[in-house]
């Protein structure tokens, strides 16, 4: 039997001769890294500190993963939110995006209630959260997702957000944000929401609710699983008919943080097992109408108390391990797999 400690070493091992290629080759620290490219990296996810200190085994891999642009949520349920929103702003270089996830709805997740609660409990609170937020973002590059499930529970005909004002608070949301000209914001839609018979409803809907037309489209996948094959065709599909329904010109982004091995074959959405890393982000997607390839979602943290999961937004340290060992890194990049028990 081996030992784990020699087989921590040899992870460690590979993983720095992997990065000290990286570096000479220009990459420093991950070879697809968008940084460079106007997305910005310099904002670490809060979860995975903490968890480098608690699995000191799965430092070197949260290193290489953090060193990508991973998104910035700014939530009424973390009261720590109007920091980390300051870190993404202030620590990006001038001209650089930080990706701001703004989830502050009242009554947010009202189906499923895996992310419900905050602060907002008004549309009063809710605005005030939204306007912090555009005090201290100002005028710089900024790419925002906005209320991940919202548009498509309101869509879907989900009486919890018709009673709760999704409609008048997104509105709201959109029009806040959107006085910042440099922010490019893509209003959340679930993937399942998405389809030609309900396509040009939704484009009707984000019409509706921007009569500014500062809306650039929509986010698809937001912490989920979906390919990238399958997100481009739904994108394109939208996009053909919100151009059709309402003389827009709308585009996407999509959450590949965690689609390497695309979804569950059993459509399980909370904590599935066998997933992995996907691509890392870019603004060079490759793919008509999808405007960037984004990490909404950090790689690791739970989707809510399902599977062994802790709470939503927590790191859960063994659906790391899978999304690594099954993910880009691995089996693209061939860095190790992580061993599956701890040293």
């Amino acid at each position: 039997m081996v030992p784990r400690r020699p087989l921590l070493l040899t992870f460690q091992s590979a993983m720095l001769a992997w990065l000290q290629f990286a570096f000479v080759a220009g990459a420093c620290l991950a070879p697809h890294a968008a940084g460079a490219e106007g997305l910005c990296a310099a904002v670490k996810p809060a979860s995975y500190a903490l968890a480098k200190t608690q699995y000191p085994h799965l430092k070197a891999a949260l290193e290489v993963v953090e060193a990508e642009p991973i998104a910035t949520w700014y939530t009424d349920r973390d009261p720590d939110s109007k920091h980390q929103a300051a870190l993404a702003v202030g620590s990006c270089s001038r001209g650089n995006r930080p990706t701001i996830v703004v989830y502050g709805l009242p009554q947010k997740d009202c189906q499923d209630h895996q992310s419900s609660g905050g602060a907002n409990q008004t549309p009063v609170q809710y605005e005030r959260f939204l306007q912090d937020l555009v005090t201290t973002v100002g005028d710089n590059h900024v790419i925002y997702v906005l209320e991940p499930d919202a548009l498509g529970l309101l869509v879907g005909g989900s009486a919890c957000a018709v009673a709760a004002s999704y409609e008048r608070n997104l509105g709201k949301a959109v029009a806040l944000l959107g006085a910042n000209p440099k922010a490019d914001i893509y209003l959340d839609v679930g993937f399942w929401i998405l389809g030609r018979d309900r396509d040009a409803a939704v484009a009707t809907v984000l019409a509706k609710l921007d009569p500014g037309r500062r809306l650039k489209g929509i986010a698809i996948n937001t912490s989920n699983f979906r390919s990238t094959p399958e997100l481009a065709q739904l994108c394109g599909d939208f996009a053909h008919a919100a151009l059709a329904a309402t003389n827009r010109s709308l585009s996407c982004v999509l959450d590949v943080s965690r689609n390497y091995q695309g979804p569950d074959p059993a459509s399980q959405w909370c904590n599935p097992t066998g997933r992995g890393i996907g691509h890392p982000p870019s603004m060079v997607s490759g793919l008509r109408f999808v405007d960037y390839l984004l990490w909404i979602k950090p790689p690791g943290e739970s989707d809510g108390n399902c599977n062994g999961g802790p709470a939503a937004g927590q790191f859960f340290a063994d659906a790391f391990v899978g999304l690594w060992n099954n993910g880009y890194f691995v089996h693209t990049q061939g860095l190790p797999p992580l061993n599956t028990t701890r040293p």
